[in-house]
């Protein structure tokens, strides 16, 4: 059973994994309106109103702020990965795929998601860090007991599985709207996160880069 500190750790992962991605859902919480920044009346009267004006709307128009998302909230969203797990060794992994779109937001909690779907892995506070040991213990429980070829499934072949999931979940993410390198870096941080209760310290293998041919 993975420790409590491996849970621990796996969550602060995936919440600095998924950070990004709640950005760019939950629209930014405002106390006031945006403070302008000082110009100095010689900078200004050189820029000419039109040119401060741009440079304001400049900064506005950037990406959203990443706000920092809680322990619990990684452990939920690590819950659905272990779901995808279960749902790849029940074949039901489209089941999971297609959920992705309506359950993701309901775990960030994006105004108005939703929840007419699948109950979503909503975090529960510490109890999300608990239900994470128990559910992955549940995981290896499973895969134990699936021998294949007379041999048990070892990490290699757990690794491909996590791989798997890694191009779903990215590929999700870009159909939700987010951009592909957010969608890519978001959800190899999230499958890390994942295997790392496994004691995977790389559990997505990466093919390697065709060797250029020489002319």
């Amino acid at each position: 059973m993975p420790t409590d500190y491996a849970c621990q750790a796996a969550a602060e992962q995936a919440a600095h994994g998924i950070a990004p991605i709640r950005a760019l859902l939950v629209p930014a919480q405002r106390s006031g309106p945006p403070q302008q920044e000082e110009v100095s009346v010689v900078i200004r009267s050189f820029m000419g109103p039109q040119q401060t004006s741009r440079s304001s709307a400049r900064r506005e128009e950037g990406p959203p702020p990443v706000e920092p998302v809680g322990a619990p909230v990684g452990a939920a969203v690590l819950l659905s990965f272990l779901d995808g797990l279960r749902a790849d060794l029940s074949g039901a992994l489209v089941d999971w795929y297609s959920a992705i779109p309506t359950q993701l937001p309901q775990t960030l909690g994006v105004p108005g998601a939703d929840s007419s779907g699948p109950p979503a892995r909503i975090p529960n506070g510490w109890q999300s860090l608990a239900d994470l040991q128990s559910n992955a213990q549940d995981v290896l429980t499973v895969l134990a007991g699936r021998p294949r070829g007379g041999q048990q499934v070892g990490p290699a072949e757990l690794s491909w599985r996590l791989a798997l999931l890694e191009d779903l979940f990215s590929g999700a993410l870009r159909r939700m709207g987010i951009p592909d390198d957010t969608a890519t870096d978001s959800a190899a941080e999230l499958v890390g996160a994942t295997g790392s209760l496994f004691g995977l310290n790389r559990p997505t293998p990466r093919s390697a880069p065709a060797p250029q041919q020489a002319y």
